[in-house]
């Protein structure tokens, strides 16, 4: 899959390339009532950044869509243990600590090397 995306990639980049080389033709362009005399180049870079901008906002929905549904799924999954009776919840297993009235050991490490040089 890496290397498909790789021979992609340089597929784009070699015609983006042959676009803005071989093309000198201007045209008018027209957004939203307004008119832009610009080359054939620009309009093929203002398509690829529109089209990247397209799948960035898309990779945005599918992830914050993912992290809501997650989330919805945890508050369901709770609900139905309190409502079950299960009050507790299952808590991952942590090391023991030391306790507060209990002194921490104290390790001595040497801060300088005193051996001769």
């Amino acid at each position: 899959m890496a290397v498909l995306g790789i021979v992609l990639i340089a597929l784009a980049v070699l015609f983006g390339l042959g676009v803005s080389v071989s093309s000198g033709t201007a045209t008018k362009l027209e957004v939203f009532g307004v008119h832009f005399g610009v080359s054939v180049t620009t309009v093929f870079f203002l398509g690829a950044i529109a089209g990247a901008a397209l799948v960035a906002g898309l990779w945005f929905l599918k992830k914050g869509l993912g992290r809501d549904l997650r989330r919805r799924k945890e508050m369901r999954e709770l609900r139905a243990k309190v409502t079950h009776g299960d009050d507790s919840p299952e808590l991952p297993a942590e090391p023991p600590t030391e306790r507060d009235d209990e002194p921490a050991a104290l390790e001595e490490r040497p801060t300088e090397d005193h051996r001769p040089h």
